[in-house]
């Protein structure tokens, strides 16, 4: 069975590159921001993975971020931030709650798919709560 990965992503054509690359080894749902997210979460669907933009309409990936981390039920979801803005690192530092990875756009689909291995390797030997 496929791992499912949930990505809120606003720009369709980081959608379509993502979908490329990811959808023959996981099942892909797709969210163009926070809030679209956050209603998928809502009717019980739990990802094994999130992958997120920070910078989003609607609900930005900060706003998101909060309300799956201080949230019981998806807290301990892993996430990989994807973003352009420079600053993201440093906001994320800044955080009470942390992620998994963050890599930065234009980012290397081989380096996405080389995390997601590693991420759900570290899940499966215990390294991620």
């Amino acid at each position: 069975m496929k791992k499912k990965i949930l990505l809120v992503e606003d720009e369709p054509t980081i959608q379509k590159l993502l979908h490329f690359v990811l959808s023959k080894e996981f099942d892909l749902e797709i969210a163009s921001n926070g809030y679209e997210a956050f209603l998928w979460l809502e009717n019980r669907q739990i990802p094994d993975l999130i992958i997120m933009d920070w910078i989003m309409p609607q609900m930005d990936g900060k706003s998101f971020l909060k309300c799956i981390k201080v949230s019981g039920l998806y807290s301990e979801i892993p996430i990989i931030v994807l973003s352009a803005s420079d600053d993201v690192a440093d906001e994320l530092s800044n955080l009470p709650y942390s992620v998994n990875q963050c890599l930065s756009k234009p980012f290397d689909p081989t380096v996405l798919k080389q995390t997601i291995a590693n991420i759900f390797k570290d899940k499966v030997h215990g390294l991620i709560n």
